[in-house]
């Protein structure tokens, strides 16, 4: 019996994986292939959230999820607001950064995640870590510098808004900490909480900045029947990937779940390079291998320092940080012990 219900686990992780990595690949796929026939980054992210503000509160009532409980409008204005607008320049950055730059090297960038998230928390919360863990970003940096120097299609812009993404990601994992806390809310209802915000935000600038540009050069726009089918799919596969990833982090332990987002990232880097075709070198590839077995370490570095008897900042629930309604929009850090710590 036992021997069957590992057998049976294995196959649902398994399962999970395979859905995963599917998804962010492909939606990363699609997300590049649109940007590039309809160059309007806050459109796509207008359709992301939209998707997830239309699926999303479906799937909290059939999975019973706790309502969301009340908020005075001084707390929506000090906490929950700046949030948001840290979650919508994090979602249009990344957009921007794989407009401008092929998606192997924005995924890149993006491991840089840990290194922003221990400086900034050591600057803003005074939090220090072990010795491991800073070694262990290490090979992030080198990493991506090397995939920096080496990159082909090297686009400034490019590269500064995927850093954009990468910080603002950091800095909600960082606030998050203190929003989770404070009014104990589901990290479901949260995020679905930030996505209307972040329509009530994006709505009026994407008025101004693309409704009319779209308006009025819709005609010359190639296949258009084909974007208006692939732009709501690429939506709901934004929305089916966030799913997924909390599923798996359900389904499996702290360091099982870094080495399948390691992985994941491999996939995302190796799938683009492989669709999109875009020119790369060995040693870029070496320095985005390298990026992404940094990340793996400093997941794991993390993982050994809380296991020791004295924590610096125990919390009651996991931090909320990127979802990147693009990709990345949210991705689960195990670097607590707690039970639901989202980033």
């Amino acid at each position: 019996m036992a021997e069957k219900s590992f057998a049976q686990q294995a196959i649902k992780i398994v399962f999970l994986c395979v859905c995963w990595y599917s998804l962010s690949a492909t939606n990363n796929v699609l997300g590049k292939q649109i940007l590039s026939v309809f160059p309007h980054p806050m459109t796509l992210s207008m359709v992301h959230l939209i998707a997830l503000n239309c699926f999303l509160g479906p799937t909290l009532a059939v999975l019973d999820v706790a309502p969301t409980p009340h908020l005075s409008r001084r707390y929506y204005l000090r906490r929950m607001a700046p949030l948001a607008l840290g979650k919508l320049l994090a979602s249009i950055s990344s957009h921007i950064s794989i407009w401008k730059v092929p998606v192997s090297y924005a995924h890149t960038v993006k491991a840089m995640m840990p290194f922003f998230t221990v400086l900034l928390s050591l600057i803003i919360l005074r939090e220090t870590y072990p010795l491991k863990v800073y070694l262990s970003l290490v090979p992030i940096v080198a990493g991506v510098l090397i995939a920096t120097v080496t990159e082909l299609s090297f686009d400034l812009g490019g590269m500064l808004a995927a850093l954009s993404a990468t910080i603002c990601f950091s800095l909600q994992n960082i606030y998050s900490k203190k929003c989770m806390k404070e009014v104990h809310i589901h990290h479901l209802r949260l995020l679905l909480l930030l996505s209307q915000l972040c329509c009530l935000f994006l709505f009026p600038i994407w008025m101004y900045t693309d409704v009319w540009d779209i308006i009025t050069q819709l005609h010359k726009v190639q296949h258009l029947g084909w974007l208006m089918f692939i732009l709501p799919l690429n939506g709901f596969l934004n929305f089916a990937q966030n799913i997924i990833a909390f599923s798996m982090i359900s389904a499996v332990s702290p360091v099982s779940y870094s080495v399948a987002n390691a992985t994941k990232r491999i996939v995302v880097i190796s799938v683009s390079l492989l669709m999109l075709k875009n020119p790369v070198t060995v040693f870029n590839v070496c320095g985005m291998m390298v990026a992404i077995l940094g990340v793996a370490l400093y997941n794991k570095a993390k993982y050994d320092s809380n296991k020791e008897p004295k924590q610096l900042l125990p919390t009651k629930y996991h931090d909320v940080a990127s979802m990147s309604m693009n990709s990345d929009v949210y991705q689960v850090d195990f670097s607590q012990t707690s039970p639901m710590r989202i980033i």
